[in-house]
């Protein structure tokens, strides 16, 4: 949710198990389900109906042990938590993982004391769900300026479209990057910008939130098959 972004974090659990055969790996319910799920930003600006609904269900006909979501926007209060609540409410409720959270625990760990970029969708910085999620924290986020953000956000929605990083993208994303000073690393709080980054052109460590949830997974299923980074 974006198909894109789903697709990267299943690649990333299987690349961070341990596992010496192919039925030594994890079970996994990769849901890509996009057809009438609403777009998490245009709900989020009063323009479609809130997307939880339509995704708890679709997931009704599936045993769940735990649960995540491949979507930055998606964890914004308005969406999640009537997402999390109609879970809850089940006869046999999955463990939840809450991607952001999951992001702020990892960067605490290696960039405690420093402050990180972070590149987003307009409606992931709209609702502040970053903002709120490193409340407090040991680590300071820092955000490209307004015109900068919207040129990340066009970038973004183009991935989504056309599974391709143009010329021009690429330059947007390196540029709002770029111009942050005395950053230690670039969050890719966005699903679909992991999925790109290899082809960008950054010179300091990028945080990539699809490895996390991916990590986070294996954890919360079988802690003994998780990779040591």
């Amino acid at each position: 949710m974006g198909p894109l972004g789903g697709i990267d974090v299943n690649k990333k659990i299987y690349l961070n198990t341990i596992a010496d055969a192919d039925k030594n790996h994890l079970n996994i319910v990769h849901l890509s389900l996009s057809k009438g799920i609403p777009d998490r930003t245009s709900f989020l600006l009063g323009k479609c109906d809130n997307p939880a609904n339509v995704v708890v269900e679709k997931m009704r006909d599936y045993p769940l042990d735990v649960v995540g979501v491949a979507c930055n926007t998606f964890h914004a209060p308005e969406i999640f938590e009537v997402f999390e609540a109609q879970l809850k409410a089940q006869n046999s409720p999955p463990q939840i993982l809450h991607l952001p959270n999951e992001v702020r625990k990892e960067t605490e760990k290696k960039f405690a004391n420093t402050t990180v970029s972070v590149l987003c969708t307009m409606g992931t910085y709209e609702t502040k769900i970053y903002q709120n999620a490193f409340h407090n924290s040991t680590v300071t986020l820092k955000f490209p300026d307004e015109n900068e953000r919207q040129a990340v956000h066009d970038a973004i929605y183009n991935v989504k479209e056309t599974g391709n990083l143009s010329f021009t993208d690429k330059q947007a994303i390196e540029q709002a990057a770029a111009r942050m000073s005395g950053v230690s690393a670039v969050m890719l709080a966005c699903t679909e910008l992991p999925f790109v980054a290899e082809w960008l052109d950054i010179s300091i460590p990028l945080i990539d939130a699809n490895l996390i949830l991916a990590r986070a997974f294996i954890r919360a299923i079988a802690p003994e098959q998780l990779k040591v980074e």
